[in-house]
């Protein structure tokens, strides 16, 4: 299936994006990035050729989440997760989904990033008009890119 051709056409953009962490609608954020990898590996052999003659079913790995939030809307993630730990003040150990929507018109693209605990803050406060941000980093299990996987997912989802 081809790319669409787009005439007067609206285009993903940063206004697109709905995102949900841990069930709950986030505005206060100004960049998202994720990513996921399948590394192979390859088997020589002593043919004359001495290419390779096969290769591995793979390694996936995913990339951390990073996200630039609002410290207002950081600190309601935060206290969120925190509710949901057996303490009730710790936020490092419980696990979420994040959901990322690209939304125009009735086209909706729909990332899945699963299994998420939240592993770096940092924060900088600088003089000027700028609102403040944490950067955030997220470790997560595996990425559905519109339900769709990278790694072999005929045994269900890692």
């Amino acid at each position: 299936m081809a790319d669409e051709q787009r005439i007067n056409g609206n285009m993903y953009q940063h206004s697109s994006i709905v995102l949900k962490l841990d069930n709950e609608r986030f505005f206060g954020f100004k960049s998202i990035s994720y990513g996921d990898a399948r590394e192979y590996g390859k088997a020589y052999g002593a043919a004359r050729h001495a290419g390779p003659r096969g290769r591995t079913s793979g390694k996936y790995s995913t990339e951390p989440v990073a996200v630039s939030m609002e410290k207002k809307s950081a600190k309601a993630l935060r206290d969120a997760l925190a509710a949901r730990s057996s303490s009730g003040t710790s936020f490092g150990n419980v696990e979420f989904q994040i959901v990322v929507q690209y939304e125009e018109g009735t086209d909706v693209i729909t990332d899945t990033i699963d299994r998420c605990r939240w592993t770096k803050t940092a924060g900088k406060s600088e003089e000027g008009p700028e609102p403040i941000y944490e950067d955030i980093e997220f470790d997560c299990m595996f990425i559905l890119w519109n339900g769709k996987a990278l790694y072999d997912d005929g045994a269900g989802n890692p």
